[in-house]
């Protein structure tokens, strides 16, 4: 009598499971628009490491979709957002492997090239950027995109010449808001920043406090003189009471100080130098990360938003 309840419970079983699996299967569908638009929508939304796995997700379910080329462009994008730099650029290389013919290569191209700016190598980022000119010999609008971003990479390398002739040559086809003009006066103003000359310090400084006073460290420049001074008059005095073992010490000491007063003013002119021109170039670096920040594509040659 058991046998054929339990067969009779086994069979409704087997029912259910049927009914319920054409369900859960429509439940798990996957719709190549929407998983793009969620991928999309995390991007935008500044979750860049979850839109990259999502933009990953629909270029292994969608292999022949028409959104591939745009999926691929959106997950190395993510991973440039996301700070994966080396990642980024080595998405943005296959990209242009694999999409050759697709209107965002160059796009890729320019970005593989921000990506080794990004991870401190803008050489090969310049390097990239000259073989996409030769590339796009006779394409006006393509040379234009390639010519401003050569301007932001040569001033992220600090070669400032080559960057200012860059940006003047763009500068009449941005937006104003772009703020070329305001770079450009900086780097008028770089070039016009006052030197402190190393070798007047260090010739200063033979007079103790003399190359410090020319820096302007008035505190080091005292702080030197007392110093060099007041051991130059003990060695002498220790030589006059006979006591030149004494006089010898003092006077070795003094020698450290005094020979360390003029390399340090040697020195002190050219850190002076280079943090006087590096404040205003980091300026002009920062005003290119807030154009990325709000998006100013085209002040950047950057192509920072996935098309679909």
């Amino acid at each position: 009598m058991k046998r054929p309840v339990l067969s009779a419970g086994l069979l409704a079983l087997l029912l259910v499971c049927l009914t319920v699996a054409p369900s859960v299967a429509a439940t798990l569908t996957i719709d190549e628009d929407a998983q793009f638009s969620y991928a999309r929508s995390l991007f935008e939304q500044g979750d860049y490491t979850q839109a990259a796995a999502e933009f990953s997700r629909f270029i292994h379910f969608f292999p022949k979709a028409h959104g591939q080329a745009a999926a691929h462009y959106g997950r190395a994008l993510s991973l440039y957002e996301d700070g994966q730099y080396p990642q980024a650029q080595k998405a943005f290389a296959d990209f242009r492997t694999r999409f050759g013919a697709s209107p965002l290569a160059l796009a890729a191209g320019v970005m593989e090239a921000q990506c080794h700016t990004r991870s401190g190598d803008p050489s090969a980022g310049v390097i990239l950027l000259n073989n996409l000119r030769i590339e796009t010999q006779g394409d006006d609008d393509a040379q234009r995109l390639i010519l401003t971003r050569m301007a932001w990479t040569r001033l992220e390398m600090g070669d400032l010449p080559r960057a200012e002739a860059a940006f003047k040559a763009t500068a009449g086809q941005v937006d104003g808001e772009c703020g070329y003009h305001g770079i450009l006066n900086s780097l008028e103003q770089f070039k016009a920043l006052p030197e402190k000359s190393p070798v007047l310090a260090g010739g200063l400084a033979l007079i103790p406090g003399g190359g410090y006073l020319y820096l302007g460290r008035y505190q080091d420049a005292a702080v030197a003189f007392l110093l060099n001074v007041t051991l130059g008059l003990a060695a002498a005095e220790s030589f006059d009471d006979g006591n030149n073992a004494l006089g010898a010490l003092i006077a070795f000491v003094g020698f450290g100080f005094y020979s360390g007063s003029i390399h340090g003013s040697y020195t002190g002119a050219l850190k002076e130098n280079r943090r006087s021109r590096e404040s205003l170039w980091n300026e002009m670096r920062h005003w290119g990360g807030e154009l990325e920040r709000k998006g100013a594509e085209s002040c950047l040659g950057l192509t920072l938003s996935i098309p679909y």
